[in-house]
C-alpha cells in the first residue's frame, strides 16, 4: 500500500512541473520568440541555423523553429547573413559559443 502511495504522489508531482515547464512565456514583443525551442533544449549546447535579423528587441536569428534574440559579441556584422550557431538556449534566447556564416 505504501509502495502505491508514493508511485501516485510522485507521478502528481511529475505531471504539475510538466504543466508548469509548458505553461511557461517568455515576455516579449515577438510572442513566439523562444517558445517551442526553449522548452526542448533546456541549458544543452547545440546548433541552430537561420538568419540574423535586427529586430527592436536586439539581433535576433529567424530558423525553422522560430525567432529567437541572439546573444554573443560581434553580432550586428551578421546581420542579413545566414548563420549556423553553435550555443546555449536560455530564458528564449541563443547564448552564441560559435557562428559560423553558411554560403548559399
Amino acid at each position: 500500500m505504501i509502495k502505491k502511495i508514493t508511485v501516485a504522489s510522485l507521478l502528481s508531482l511529475l505531471l504539475v512541473l510538466h504543466s508548469a515547464i509548458a505553461q511557461k512565456v517568455v515576455p516579449t514583443a515577438y510572442p513566439e520568440m523562444g517558445r517551442s525551442l526553449s522548452q526542448i533544449i533546456i541549458h544543452e549546447r547545440s546548433m541552430f541555423s537561420g538568419l540574423v535579423l535586427k529586430t527592436d528587441e536586439g539581433i535576433a536569428i529567424t530558423t525553422n523553429r522560430g525567432t529567437f534574440l541572439l546573444r554573443g559579441a560581434d553580432l550586428e556584422e551578421l546581420v542579413g547573413k545566414n548563420v549556423l550557431v553553435t550555443g546555449v538556449m536560455r530564458g528564449g534566447a541563443i547564448f552564441a559559443v560559435k557562428i559560423d556564416v553558411v554560403q548559399l
